[in-house]
This record gives structure tokens, C-alpha cells and sequence, in this order.
């Protein structure tokens, strides 16, 4: 069955908290920001890949920029949410130097998205985490600003990283049980405000125009979106088949009261960093030499590795094949050649491709639409 599906472009970071009646979304999206969808009222929907979820209050869903995804309220009713959206590049650099795994709950695992359902105290330090990132957003001309911004987000993913591994290790909540990146009992920081309620945030109601821009967002770009909820622009194509067909996951544990969904963490703690960060460098290589021919022998040479063992821990640190990588980051490449006017033979030459077909083949099976569509919506 062949299903809408669009690219939506943003500015590297996106932030939008309030509450819509009968909200809709004309089809299913994709976009290079990760996000985090943070459900405040019952009776939505979500769609990721070929996954669907009913959603209940305190629903936190993380997305990649690889999920093809759709929202949908209840008929008539109140739709109220938080929605942070944010270039990834920025975090994905700074694991190797940090020695820390960000990415963690967006990459390692199988498509169609995570769901970790927060409830009492986790909830409220959420929003508060949240609420201070919509504050520093607004500091447009301020530095200190844009990095506490950051700092934030990279706070906001520790905690939920922390707060899943305790589920994976079959602790309770979780969230109060891990407090060593500094938040308060009561989950505020000193000096801090307690939370607003969604609906009174910086976003315009979708399909009232562009909400107030950001101050230059998580990559100091201006323009930056803060306010129009994702999936209400114009010109979508309908593309092939989209999204991947996730895997099963973990359900949650008989009583307990916060569970992981079909779908999340499908490798356990205890990654080595060695390893993580040449799956960092090798990443590092593709992206440098993404006009060539890439193949996995050569590769592992470059980096005096054999082929076998290169394929098991890159698969085994990122939950996806260095060859499914590549494919993505060509195609990552691709979309910006073509938004700056080059043709379809000329992209897949300057990207290697063995034909045009090859390149539109692949281009329409990760995109769900074709790089000439794709263009052409680039131009509107």
C-alpha cells in the first residue's frame, strides 16, 4: 500500500510546547533532526515507519532522522505536547571526546522510534528540562546562551538514557535512582522556575504561519524554528512505501509502573569506548569520502581491521550495518546537491553511483520519494 510521505526542512533546532483541537497531519514526515515527542494529553496517535502507537499522557517518543512518522489527535479533543527537534551532527562529534553515548536511545535499537512512558516526579523534571531549553532558545544574540542550550539537551539525553538503562536493569522509576548530573530532589535547579503548563509555550497554533524564531537554534543558525508544529507545511509528494518495518522490543514488566514499548533498547549496557569511538572515526571517513566508491575491504584496511570484524561491532555499537550508513549519508549528500541546483545524473555521478537508476532507486527507497520530486519541492 503506498502511503504520503514528505521531507519537511527545519533549521537545526526546533522547539514548540501547547495544545491543538483535532489536530491532524496531512501525512508522514521525515526531517535530519532527532526528536523527542513528549505527549500531554490522551487519545493520539503516533505513526513511526509502519508502527503505530495509541498514546496516553506522560507517552515521551524519541525519533530519528531516518523515521518516517505521523501524528494524529483525538477527534474534537485537545491535543497538548512538547516537541524538541535539534540537528544531531553537533551531538554525534562531541561522543568521542566526551565518552559518552548521546545517541544512544536514537540509534541503538530498531526502527520505529522508542516510547518511555514517564509518570509523578520523572514527568515534571522533564517538562522543567524542557522549559529550560525553550528559555535559552530565545537568547538569539547571547553565546553563553547557545551553549547552556546545548548543555540542556545533553543533560536532557543523559538523564533519559539513565532512565531507560534502569528499566533495562529491571529498576523502578529510575529517574530519582540516577541524579548524578545535578538536578534537584524536588527537579528543579537552584535558582530555577518551576514549569509551565503546555499551552502557554512559545509556539503559534499550527497552520497560523511560522512561530518566533529561535536564537539561531543548536547550530547558531538564523531562522531557526520555534513554534510551528511539524508536518503543517505545503507541497508534499506522495512517495513510495515508507518507513522500515520495525522489530519487535521489550514490553513492559507486570506492575510496573514505567515499561518500554515494542521497539526501544534491543542491546544491553556495557559497551566498551574503544570501540565507540573508531565506530566515531569510521563514520568520520565515510562522511569525508562520501564522492567515492565506499566498500567494507576497503574501509577495514584503512583502518588495518578485517572486513568480518568491522561489520559485527559497527552493527553491534550502531544497531544498523556500515553499509545501510553509507546508503543513508550518501543520500544525506545527495539532498543537498540537488537543493543547490545540481541534476539527477550529475548527483549520482559526483556521489559514485554505477547509474542513474542505482541512485534513483536508492534515493526513492530511503526517502520515499524521487530525487526529481524531491528537487522540485526544494525549489517551491
Amino acid at each position: 500500500m503506498r502511503q504520503e510521505g514528505f521531507y519537511e526542512e527545519f533549521h537545526s533546532f526546533y522547539y514548540y510546547s501547547g495544545s491543538t483541537r483535532s489536530w491532524k497531519m496531512k501525512g508522514l514526515h521525515i526531517h535530519k533532526e532527532y526528536e523527542l515527542l513528549l505527549f500531554m494529553s490522551g487519545g493520539a496517535s503516533i505513526r513511526i515507519g509502519s508502527r503505530m502507537y495509541q498514546t496516553r499522557p506522560g507517552d515521551l517518543f524519541l525519533i530519528n532522522n531516518r523515521e518516517y512518522h505521523k501524528t494524529e489527535g483525538a477527534e474534537g479533543a485537545a491535543y497538548s505536547r512538547y516537541v524538541l527537534m535539534f540537528d544531531p551532527d553537533w551531538i554525534l562529534g562531541l561522543e568521542p571526546a566526551l565518552g559518552y553515548w548521546f545517541s544512544r536511545l536514537f540509534e541503538d535499537r530498531e526502527e520505529g522510534g522508542v516510547r518511555l512512558h514517564l509518570s509523578g516526579g520523572t514527568l515534571e523534571q522533564v517538562i522543567r528540562q524542557m522549559e529550560r531549553i525553550e528559555g535559552y532558545s530565545r537568547r538569539r544574540e547571547d553565546e553563553a546562551g547557545q551553549v547552556l542550550l546545548k548543555l540542556c539537551i545533553l543533560e536532557l539525553l543523559v538523564k533519559l538514557d539513565e532512565f531507560s538503562r534502569s528499566l533495562e536493569a529491571g529498576g523502578g522509576d529510575g529517574w530519582e535512582n540516577c541524579g548524578r548530573a545535578g538536578w534537584g530532589k524536588d527537579g528543579r535547579e537552584a535558582g530555577g522556575e518551576v514549569g509551565r503548563k503546555p499551552g502557554s509555550g512559545v509556539g503559534r497554533e499550527p497552520g497560523s504561519g511560522m512561530g518566533r524564531e529561535s536564537g539561531g537554534g543548536v547550530g547558531r543558525e538564523s531562522g531557526s524554528s520555534v513554534g510551528r508544529e511539524p508536518g503543517g507545511g505545503v507541497g508534499r509528494e506522495p512517495g513510495g512505501s515508507v518507513g522500515r518495518e520495525p522489530g519487535g522490543g521489550m514490553g513492559r514488566e507486570p506492575g510496573s509502573s514505567v515499561g518500554r514499548e515494542p521497539g526501544t533498547i534491543t542491546r544491553k549496557q556495557g559497551t566498551a569506548l574503544p570501540d565507540r569511538e573508531r565506530v566515531e572515526q569510521i563514520k568520520s571517513y565515510v562522511r569525508e569520502h562520501i564522492d567515492e566508491r565506499l566498500d567494507l575491504e576497503d574501509i577495514a584496511r584503512q583502518f588495518y581491521i578485517s572486513s568480518h570484524y568491522l561489520s559485527h561491532y559497527f552493527r553491534r555499537e550502531t544497531g544498523f550495518t556500515l553499509g545501510q550508513f553509507i546508503a543513508q549519508a550518501k543520500i544525506d549528500r545527495a539532498k543537498e546537491l540537488l537543493q543547490k541546483g545540481f541534476s539527477v545524473t550529475d548527483t549520482a555521478i559526483s556521489l559514485s553511483y554505477n547509474s542513474d537508476s542505482h541512485f534513483i532507486n536508492t534515493f526513492k527507497r530511503l526517502t520515499g520519494t524521487t530525487p526529481k520530486r524531491y528537487a522540485s519541492e526544494m525549489r517551491k
